[in-house]
This record gives C-alpha cells, structure tokens and sequence, in this order.
C-alpha cells in the first residue's frame, strides 16, 4: 500500500498544490516575523518605577510576622476544638499568642499609618489580644 504524503488526517481528497492552508492570514512563521519587528518602548524614568515597585524590608517582616499570627491563631483554634487537650495543655499557646501581639504591635509601628498594611496589623493584633483576654478571664472553662 502506498501512502500519499500530500493526503491530511481525516480528508479524503490530497492536498491541492500551491494553496495555503485555511484560515486567516499566512503561516505562522510569517505571524512571528510580525512580531519580531515590533519595536519595544522603554519607559521613560525606569529609575522611579524600579523605586516605586521596591517592598521595604520593614514590610515584608510585617507581612511575614502577620503570616505567623494568623497561622498560630488557626493552631489554637484547632486546639481549642480538640476535645483530648485540656486548657492547662493549651495555655502554653496562649502565651505564644500574646508574645506574637507584643512583636506585631512592635513590627507595625515601623509601617507608616496610611499605609494599609498596618491596619491589617492592628486587626490581627486586636484579634490576638481578644483570645488571649478570653482565655485568661477565664471565658472558656
């Protein structure tokens, strides 16, 4: 049997020489000399917009300390829904929550007031505060 090297997948006639295939434009090969040519156009003050999209190094402790607040408040809560651990086991986490208020307060006063980043903060700060309140007031016996 010989196989018709013109003849596509599916068609039932061979391919008829000199005609492009269907669809629009050329081939693809002339799509990416389109491309290519192109010109690209570099902004005109790179040196503000590299600026301008620099994280502070205070902001991205704060990020990363907001992170671990949040990942410890999860923990406790997990804690608190297992009915094997008593609060005695859990009060070690409660000093760990309140330890993390205290360094979150102290990374947020680094981060200006406008920014919102620090309102972020303060709500994960007074969230800790809270739980570490109920604890101790005895709220969950």
């Amino acid at each position: 049997m010989k196989i018709d090297p013109n003849l596509t997948i599916g068609g039932i006639a061979g391919k008829v020489p000199g005609t492009k295939p269907a669809g629009k434009g050329g081939s693809f090969e002339e799509m990416l000399k389109g491309i290519e040519n192109v010109p690209v156009k570099a902004p005109e003050n790179i040196h503000q917009i590299t600026q301008a999209t620099q994280i502070s190094p205070q902001k991205i402790n704060a990020l990363s300390m907001s992170e671990q607040a949040i990942d410890l408040m999860d923990t406790y809560y997990r804690a608190l829904t297992d009915p094997d651990l008593s609060l005695k086991s859990i009060s070690s986490m409660v000093d760990d929550l309140d330890g993390m208020k205290t360094r979150l307060t102290d990374a947020g006063n680094f981060i200006s007031e406008d920014d919102p980043l620090k309102e972020i903060m303060n709500d994960v700060a007074v969230a800790l505060n809270g739980e570490v309140l109920k604890f101790r007031r005895g709220d969950l016996i």
